[in-house]
């Protein structure tokens, strides 16, 4: 059995819901419990669980002294846990400033209190996402110092990407309601990306950045807050936490889906107009399958649109292929093979799907050259200039996805054009990060 701590919220919580036929297992959860916040000194303040109103529970009022007396980073020091896992929500929230100290006020529910009440010119609300970084980073440095001190390189970063719409019951996309947007907003998603932008590059924890891809479902989850998400969030996130926990790999940045989320995901239950809204609102997912992910993500997002119901259809299909890691490069070819001649035209046949075919035959054509020449006329193509090396990479690289020498070319090639997470995913396999 393996333990894990979490500090953070539901974003991380709900991720360890979705298989109880498990191994791993979560010991202990601090929620509303700021980081930087915990670094700072106890406070000494009374309260009461039945203050709390309707987040009267012996839960909230737990995490609401735990923040007040500061016992996270203490019971988190003793744990017997193996792994700790980690989101930034709490700081959308803003914390209670009171005398030389702060504390998370458990979703605003500690202003309801006596202790407050009875003094309120004693404390103040403060947002450290508004306060200049200087002042705060420090803390987060201390903390996470101690907690590499304790769990080593077993720390995971659950990203946050905050979105201000949702999927209504009814099939509209609609605003978050604006009671729901002071537990989170996108106002702070810089500056939440930008703390974990510097925690992912000083200290490389592992990392799962796949909420970015979902927005909140009402038929999925009545309650719509932000930092809530379509089904397919916890399930994807829960096979990359299980692929982490489990083997402890070289790679430690995470943004993948399955083929099979990103054809739900272009099967949404909505009309073409709403999903227009959610592609302007989230960051598109076509990461799933070398096979079709370049074309996607080069086609214009209209033709995207149009044809989403047929896009899907071949990466569900293409699920069989690339849900299967461990396929000898005859037995993936063969399969790949097969799902381009079956390949069926929409009975509205139209330029887009006509074009998208065409790549994929393209595609096989290099994929069913010996791997030899492949590697042979890719070098050729690269040293006189001849953009088709693009393409033959990207073959290659599904024919030999753990060859180095392919890893190093793939690197060079996202160096160049600036895709960051890719960058720093190659570098990782390669091994050419520090833990």
């Amino acid at each position: 059995m393996t333990l894990v701590d979490i500090h953070g919220s539901c974003l991380s919580r709900n991720i360890f819901n979705f298989n109880k036929n498990t191994n791993i297992t979560v010991n202990q959860y601090f929620s509303r419990n700021n980081i930087v916040s915990s670094m700072m000194p106890p406070a000494d303040i009374s309260t009461s669980r039945e203050e709390l109103l309707f987040f009267d529970s012996e839960y909230s009022h737990r995490c609401l002294r735990y923040a007040i007396e500061k016992k996270a980073v203490p019971l988190l020091k003793a744990s017997i846990a193996e792994f700790l896992v980690v989101d930034f929500f709490d700081f959308c929230q803003p914390v209670a400033a009171y005398k030389n100290t702060t504390f998370s006020t458990y979703d605003y529910s500690f202003f309801n209190t006596a202790a407050y009440k009875n003094e309120p010119e004693k404390f103040k609300e403060v947002n450290f996402f508004e306060l200049p970084n200087w002042l705060w980073y420090g803390y987060v440095d201390l903390y996470w110092q101690l907690m590499i001190e304790k769990f080593g390189d077993r720390i995971v970063l659950v990203r946050l990407n905050c979105c201000n719409k949702y999927i209504s019951k009814d099939g509209i996309v609609k605003p978050t309601p604006s009671n729901l947007l002071k537990y989170g907003t996108p106002k702070y998603n810089k500056q939440l990306h930008e703390l974990e932008e510097y925690i992912i590059d000083k200290y490389n924890p592992y990392v799962i950045d796949v909420s970015k891809y979902f927005i909140a479902d009402e038929n999925y989850n009545p309650d719509v807050s932000p930092v809530h998400f379509e089904e397919n969030y916890g399930l994807s996130s829960w096979q990359l936490m299980q692929t982490i926990i489990l083997n402890k790999p070289k790679q430690k940045y995470y943004d993948t889906l399955t083929p099979r989320v990103v054809a739900d995901l272009l099967n949404r239950p909505i009309d073409d107009q709403n999903y227009k809204i959610i592609w302007s609102e989230s960051e598109h997912f076509f990461v799933a399958c070398d096979l079709l992910d370049d074309i996607s993500s080069q086609s214009e997002h209209l033709g995207i649109i149009k044809n989403r119901k047929w896009l899907a259809s071949l990466y569900s299909k293409a699920d069989n292929i690339f849900s299967k890691p461990y396929l000898e490069i005859t037995e993936k070819l063969s399969l790949i093979n097969q799902f381009i001649d079956d390949l069926k035209h929409p009975e509205t046949e139209n330029d887009f799907t006509r074009e998208y075919v065409q790549k994929l035959k393209e595609k096989q054509y290099y994929l069913n050259q010996p791997v030899e020449q492949l590697l042979e006329n890719f070098l050729n193509a690269l040293d006189t200039g001849d953009l088709k090396w693009v393409q033959m990479l990207n073959c290659i690289g599904i024919l030999l996805p753990a060859n180095e020498d392919v890893i190093y070319y793939q690197l060079e090639y996202n160096k160049a054009i600036g895709e960051k997470n890719m960058v720093t995913k190659l570098k990782q396999r390669l091994g050419l990060m520090e833990s």
